[in-house]
């Protein structure tokens, strides 16, 4: 695989042997500009950003002091200035250009910092925070950096993205005062996937950003749910600098909630379920408290009651019973305890209210809603869930490629995962029909893959061998008759997907 990482790296170094630290910038001998604390209170960093090597060019003559100003105006209390040249387009000459002009705002170097002389340059650049890559330097650079910035008073950023980052985030946060951000592209591939950030948050030890892939308002109100501090911004306020202030009004306004604690614990069940190579898996249609408890001693991560017209259906006061059951066997926080989720088809009807109430209570989780309208529906039950939000994901049934757009809609407005179902007429799920394999197939090329439709013992080894589901979600295939399971079933379905 092309690593585009490795190539800006090994281009930065022969730039840096080439032309010093200042790469041909005529940095100031002194600072000019008193150190602007970097990320005092919680918000957004909007970044000058003329290309990518993603994007190609973005806005390549934006003029960066105007570009600043118009940033201010829309409420950021922090900018993010890329200087690195050849695969950016970016200079040092616009953090120079920026940090005499503008004051009081709190300005971030982005590059890709290797040599310790850089530090200083970015501080007489007029840099208030520097970042700094735990991926392309070992633990001693990275301490090393980390403590030169804050010599110069300036904040040191580390950016993490795996478990080997965090070890040496950790070691430079016992060191001293950082800022952790989680990228949610990866920087060899450039691909994004925004639900990384929130398998790394609860363990970050210090103020933490989110950092790219967003470009919607929704997306930027994710990011505050999970509980991040800062949020930042690149390409979608660059491009369109007067859109800026919806951005940074939808982070401020939004607050950490049940919200991004379901896609935490999502993302705890992720990383668990990678170390026993296995996807996460989500039982559907339960109705009773034998098949509930049978299920979760199986290893079920999610167990899914249906809130709707269906053979299925259950009361809320058995979904109570059973919860009750369930953490009494398991207890509430131990990682063995299953997530409850009520799947729903309208978001009006006196089941759905129902469905809302359990989750505004604690006895659900989540809610799945596998109506036909998701990107209408789906900010009424954020609705429901008043100022506390409710956790929720999407179903999409696919029927055609015009069904896979609605994926990559959902993804934008700040879902970060959909569950993909099969299409039947008239039937919101449990048909036990599949998808075709063309569609799963680029359902997958997505991040993370969520699957549902028609999965049994018999076919669950062919779909986790041609698509690594991150998520399989089983109903009919597991049943003697609709809402009973079959244990034989059930047993031989978690022996297929552990083998």
């Amino acid at each position: 695989m092309y690593d585009i990482l490795e190539q800006i790296v090994s281009a930065k170094s022969a730039d840096y042997e080439r032309m010093g630290p200042t790469f041909g910038a005529n940095v100031p001998m002194h600072r000019t500009r008193p150190v602007v604390p970097f990320l005092e209170t919680p918000g957004t960093i909007l970044e000058i950003k003329r290309a990518s090597p993603s994007r190609g060019d973005i806005a390549t003559n934006l003029d960066p002091i105007e570009t600043a100003n118009q940033y201010r105006l829309a409420g950021t209390r922090n900018l993010s200035v890329l200087t690195e040249q050849r695969f950016f387009k970016g200079s040092l000459e616009d953090l120079i250009a920026i940090a005499s002009e503008i004051l009081d705002l709190s300005i971030l170097r982005k590059d890709f910092i290797l040599y310790d002389d850089e530090i200083e340059v970015s501080y007489r650049a007029g840099a208030d925070a520097v970042l700094l890559i735990a991926r392309i330097l070992d633990t001693d650079t990275l301490l090393r950096l980390a403590k030169r910035c804050r010599t110069f008073s300036m904040t040191p950023l580390i950016e993490v993205r795996d478990a080997g980052d965090l070890k040496k985030l950790s070691a430079a946060a016992a060191q001293g005062y950082v800022i952790a951000g989680v990228n949610s592209r990866d920087l060899a591939t450039f691909k994004t996937d925004p639900l990384v950030p929130a398998i790394l948050r609860s363990k970050l030890p210090c103020k933490t950003i989110f950092e790219s892939g967003v470009t919607t308002p929704g997306a930027c109100r994710f990011a505050r749910q999970l509980g991040f501090d800062g949020l930042l911004i690149g390409e979608a306020v660059a491009k369109n600098p007067k859109d800026a202030a919806a951005f940074v009004h939808a982070f401020d306004l939004a607050r950490p909630d049940w919200v991004g604690h379901f896609w935490r614990e999502i993302g705890k069940r992720i990383q668990d379920n990678h170390g026993r190579n296995r996807p996460i898996v989500k039982i559907c249609g339960l109705t009773n408290e034998e098949d509930a408890r049978y299920v979760v001693s199986l290893g079920a991560d999610i167990l899914g009651f249906i809130f709707s017209k269906s053979p299925r259906a259950v009361s809320a006061e058995k979904v109570r019973e059973i919860a009750l059951r369930i953490q009494k066997t398991t207890g509430r926080n131990n990682q063995r305890h299953p997530l409850l989720v009520g799947v729903v088809t309208e978001t009006n009807s006196e089941t759905a209210l129902e469905a809302f109430s359990l989750v505004c209570e604690g006895i659900l989780d989540a809610i799945q809603y596998h109506g036909e309208t998701p990107e209408q529906d789906m900010p009424c039950i954020d609705r429901a869930g008043g100022c506390f939000g409710i956790g929720k994901y999407s179903v999409v049934r696919l029927g055609s490629d015009e069904d896979i757009v609605r994926i990559d809609a959902l993804i934008a407005n700040g879902e970060p995962r959909v569950l993909i179902d099969a299409r039947v007429e008239g039937i919101a799920g449990g048909t036990g029909q599949t998808i075709p394999k063309s569609l799963v197939q680029k359902a997958a090329e997505r991040c993370g893959l969520w699957l549902a439709g028609g999965i049994t013992p018999k076919n669950i080894r062919q779909y986790l061998e041609q698509f690594s589901p991150e998520l399989v979600d089983v109903s009919s295939g597991l049943e003697f008759s609709p809402g009973k399971k079959d244990k034989i079933l059930v047993a031989s379905f978690f022996r297929e997907i552990s083998r």
